[in-house]
């Protein structure tokens, strides 16, 4: 799959191919939030999987491609920590199992991210006062008994040449008494590749996947649809219990070397 040069304007036939990608994009939303918000009313935790199988169809529409290494855990409760270069992470790891993730309060009220982001069951929490023991209750009833949780541990996004050091004080949460005696973590790392020859190392897609600057959200994700698409490497590191970790500070060096690691291997390097 031939990745055009992004950074050219976007001739009309691009502009056509966009048009047409997102068209679809929204009848398939629109398909598919009948049966979820039936399922949601109802309170069924089947409303999760309509939420996977519409990322699954959206990945499938903007042309993303996702290749998979390493195992994800199938012990549960499970936190994923992971890097983020894009809100297009969301639909490459919806896509492969159901997850909630965590995010900022203030996404809650992005247009568009926003609106998806509540139908996708995210968890907003406030930063800033992640330690509290509100905050805590609303994670320890969204991870038990066996739900997956998925958080950008570098606290923003990048445009994936570098896994940017973890914030510990998002990991507190874990160390809850009745979260960590049965919760596992586990590193992923998520990661677009450009094209390139044959034979060549692979290298980072730094601009076409990545949303990390003042670009807007509409022009970004425009662009994107313009293109034939991508592939974006998944690696899941080995996961351990929580409470093999004396403490956050532990827990975050453990996960980013995992998450680091897994950029290595991705890249060829390890």
């Amino acid at each position: 799959m031939a990745t055009p040069h992004i950074t050219a304007p976007i001739t009309p036939a691009q502009h056509v191919k966009a048009g047409l990608k997102f068209t679809t994009l929204m009848v398939w939303l629109f398909a598919m939030l009948i049966p979820f918000l039936i399922l949601e009313g109802l309170k069924l935790r089947a409303s999760s999987q309509i939420v996977r199988i519409w990322h699954l169809g959206a990945r499938k529409i903007t042309g993303i491609k996702v290749e998979v290494t390493g195992s994800p855990s199938e012990t549960l409760p499970l936190l994923l920590l992971g890097n983020h270069t894009s809100y297009l992470d969301i639909p490459v790891i919806n896509a492969l199992f159901t997850v909630n993730f965590i995010a900022k309060s203030e996404v809650r009220g992005w247009p568009g991210i926003g609106f998806l982001a509540r139908c996708c069951q995210t968890i907003f929490v406030e930063r800033r006062a992640i330690k509290s023991h509100e905050q805590i209750k609303i994670l320890r009833d969204k991870i038990l008994p066996d739900r997956r949780l998925v958080l950008f541990a570098e606290g923003t996004s990048t445009d994936g040449s570098v896994v940017l050091p973890f914030k510990s004080s998002l990991m507190e949460f874990v160390f809850d008494e009745k979260i960590a005696e049965v919760c596992h973590v586990q590193p992923i790392t998520v990661l677009c590749l450009k094209d390139s020859a044959s034979g060549s190392s692979p290298e980072p897609e730094t601009v076409l996947y990545p949303w990390f600057d003042d670009t807007t959200l509409a022009f970004h994700f425009w662009r994107f649809m313009a293109t034939p698409g991508c592939t974006v490497k998944v690696h899941f590191s080995p996961s351990r219990p929580v409470s093999e970790f004396d403490n956050r500070k532990e827990l975050t060096r453990w996960a980013h070397a995992g998450v680091q690691n897994g950029y290595d291997i991705i890249l060829k390097k390890a």
